[in-house]
């Protein structure tokens, strides 16, 4: 029986297509079982929790959730190596028109020094919410940057942890 099981996958991995086919599958699986791993205590297909935090300095917007588009709410902590490498996505989406509104709300900081730091460093144009040990329970924030794709309605329609892409944030959006 295991001398068939490897005749099998020496023959599979000796063609090309095959064998990239399904490492195409295998690397697919793995990211969707990770990313389901990640968000399964996140909110999901619910209106979204209540966002009651305070602006960041002179950052002001109309509201925290905008009423009839589509956003994202984006939380990072000012120590998160990740947050400071794709928080600059989100910002290009929203400042290109590709997505009408976002909020970044910081968590996990020590003082609003560290968050002032952070959006200097990483020159980000939009508004910036300080949330608390409050925010990060009703919201489940367990890892960061944790990202909830928002419809016009207020209703999650994505979640997602860790780094994303300008298309990977454009893909959620668009789902």
């Amino acid at each position: 029986m295991i001398s068939r099981i490897r005749s099998g996958w020496k023959a599979l991995r000796g063609n090309f297509w095959a064998a990239l086919a399904v490492d195409v599958v295998l690397l697919i699986s793995v990211f969707v079982l990770i990313s389901m791993w990640q968000t399964r205590n996140l909110p999901d297909d619910e209106h979204t929790p209540l966002l009651e935090a305070v602006w960041l300095d002179d950052m002001r917007a109309e509201s925290i959730l905008v009423s009839g588009e589509t956003g994202v709410v984006y939380f990072f902590a000012p120590w998160c190596f990740y947050c400071k490498k794709s928080i600059d996505n989100l910002d290009d989406l929203v400042s290109s028109g590709q997505l009408a509104w976002a909020r970044v709300v910081a968590l996990e900081y020590e003082s609003l020094d560290d968050v002032r730091e952070f959006i200097k460093e990483t020159n980000v144009s939009l508004p910036v919410l300080l949330g608390g040990p409050q925010t990060s329970n009703d919201w489940q924030i367990r890892g960061f940057p944790t990202y909830f794709v928002i419809d016009g309605d207020g209703s999650i329609v994505s979640r997602s942890v860790g780094y994303s892409t300008k298309i990977g944030l454009q893909a959620r959006v668009w789902m």
